[in-house]
């Protein structure tokens, strides 16, 4: 199940990358009319390139973190950037749940720092994954405020999309 997650994100984060790139870069950079962080709330971005670099930055620790690594500060409002960070770091959750151990995925634990207590593998890529769909969203909801389309990024609507491949 998390194989499916993994690469549902994988596709859902190049689908909102693909329909951010439709819109001027100093619009992503704005704050919508009407629109506070707060409202969401999170208070760390007000922007859509700012939503789309704080998803990247929370799938980079989690990974990290998982792997007994420090993560490193991703800080940069290039759009494409932060695609090809987001890409490498999609990719390499595909290949990390493909090759876990269901056993280990329960078993082994990680601290999260700033929560002060571990989760195990499993809960990590399932918090950063879903993370990541509750800000994709934000983010599509945000698109046609700046004359872009909101798009649709549903489970299904991939395993449709992979089926039809077949």
């Amino acid at each position: 199940m998390l194989k499916t997650l993994a690469s549902h994100n994988e596709w859902a984060n190049r689908r909102i990358f693909d329909a951010c790139s439709n819109i001027g870069r100093t619009q992503l950079k704005e704050i919508p009319a009407g629109y506070s962080a707060e409202d969401f709330g999170f208070l760390h971005s007000d922007s859509v390139v700012g939503i789309l670099e704080h998803l990247v930055q929370a799938e980079h620790i989690y990974f990290e973190l998982a792997h007994g690594r420090e993560p490193r500060r991703i800080r940069t409002e290039d759009l494409e950037e932060l695609r090809d960070e987001c890409a490498l770091t999609d990719r390499a959750y595909v290949e990390y749940v493909g090759g876990l151990a269901p056993i280990t995925a329960t078993t082994e634990r990680f601290l999260v720092p700033w929560l002060d207590f571990e989760i195990t593998l499993a809960e990590g890529v399932l918090h950063a994954l879903t993370h990541s769909h509750k800000h994709r969203a934000d983010v599509s909801m945000l698109l046609p405020s700046l004359g872009g389309d909101g798009i649709e990024m549903d489970l299904l609507q991939w395993i449709t999309e992979q089926r039809s491949g077949e």
